[in-house]
């Protein structure tokens, strides 16, 4: 089936049948569902290659996945690819292509962006990996390209993102250590350079406060996600230096595996003499020993509602909209009752 077939069926113009698919608001929505549900039905497929050949314009989201920093590891992508996943599904259903470039540094990233942008003329973009103050949203904004966000900036926000509640999930794990008369709370983080590093670390603060616990800064430490010995080693000393330390939140699973390490090493048994407790993973869910309770949040939701915000912003490029998940406790039996 080709379109010409389809129009012919329709009783529609080329034209029309095209802008139905495209998703323009020029077509009527009861008109957008009957060529949807006829396409549906004779397997017709637009050509995005003809599309770009017409139109001088892809219908393509792009797409960079970083393989350095809080990405440098493959263990470590498996969010990522949950997410990609996500938003696989909603590309699929609209017809839509994904390109995925990849970039080993913030240069590489930022040259990434430009690629998709000036010489591929996406339109489309979605980012992650925020960090506070993210240059990328400047080159965006500059181009004026459609794009959605995995994760908020420290103060520019007038654009559309998807996000964890980082500041709720950390007043659950901390509420959640607390009723187990939990007082000398350890919190291990990565660089604050990432947004979402940065407010779970002031929300941990928050909460400390809130619940009249002196925050205590030999129980805080922030590492890079790149050195996991380093982590290994930093939180080691932590313990041997305070012996009040009951519970350990860890910001990521890979800080979570070091811990476990450091606990191992020091033969204090996790769930009776301590307790950790993270954010949810495929690291910490399959292949940790123990299993680690953690907060669990819907990582593939994240990526379809970023699909679905960022095809409405074709339809009303002035609206922004934003989305957050909420989180639950997964209990593993790595936090224990303290005495």
């Amino acid at each position: 089936m080709n379109i010409k077939e389809l129009a012919k069926k329709l009783d529609l113009s080329i034209t029309t049948i095209s802008r139905a698919l495209g998703g323009y608001s020029d077509v009527s929505e009861k008109t957008r569902q009957r060529v949807k549900k006829f396409a549906t039905k004779y397997n017709y497929s637009p050509n995005p290659y003809a599309s770009v050949l017409a139109t001088g314009k892809t219908k393509t989201v792009g797409y960079v996945l970083p393989i350095y920093g809080t990405n440098n590891s493959v263990l470590n992508q498996g969010n990522f690819f949950q997410f990609i996943s996500g938003m696989s599904d909603e590309l699929f259903s609209e017809s839509i292509q994904l390109q995925i470039l990849f970039a080993r540094s913030e240069d590489e990233e930022i040259k990434a962006y430009k690629k998709l942008i000036l010489e591929q003329k996406i339109e489309n973009i979605v980012l992650q990996n925020i960090k506070t103050n993210d240059l990328r949203i400047k080159l965006l904004n500059k181009y004026k390209v459609n794009y959605v966000a995995w994760g908020k900036t420290k103060s520019e926000n007038n654009f559309s993102w998807v996000d964890l509640d980082n500041a709720g999930a950390i007043e659950i794990i901390v509420d959640y250590l607390i009723k187990k008369n939990h007082k000398h709370i350890a919190y291990i983080n990565i660089s604050e350079k990432y947004n979402f590093a940065s407010e779970r670390k002031n929300s941990f603060l928050k909460v400390l406060k809130k619940n009249k616990i002196n925050f205590n800064k030999n129980y805080y430490a922030s590492v890079k996600l790149e050195e996991p010995e380093k982590s290994f080693e930093i939180i080691k000393r932590m313990l041997l230096k305070n012996k009040k330390i009951s519970a350990i939140i860890c910001s990521t699973e890979f800080s979570a595996l070091s811990a476990i390490k450091a606990c191992n090493f020091l033969k204090l048994k996790i769930g009776k003499d301590i307790s950790i407790i993270t954010f949810d993973g495929p690291l910490v869910r399959d292949l940790s020993t123990p299993p680690i309770t953690a907060v669990s949040f819907p990582v593939k939701e994240l990526g379809k509602k970023a699909i679905n915000i960022l095809i409405n912003r074709n339809k009303n490029k002035y609206k922004i909209e934003n989305f957050l998940a909420k989180v639950k406790i997964i209990e593993r039996g790595s936090v224990h009752i303290c005495k």
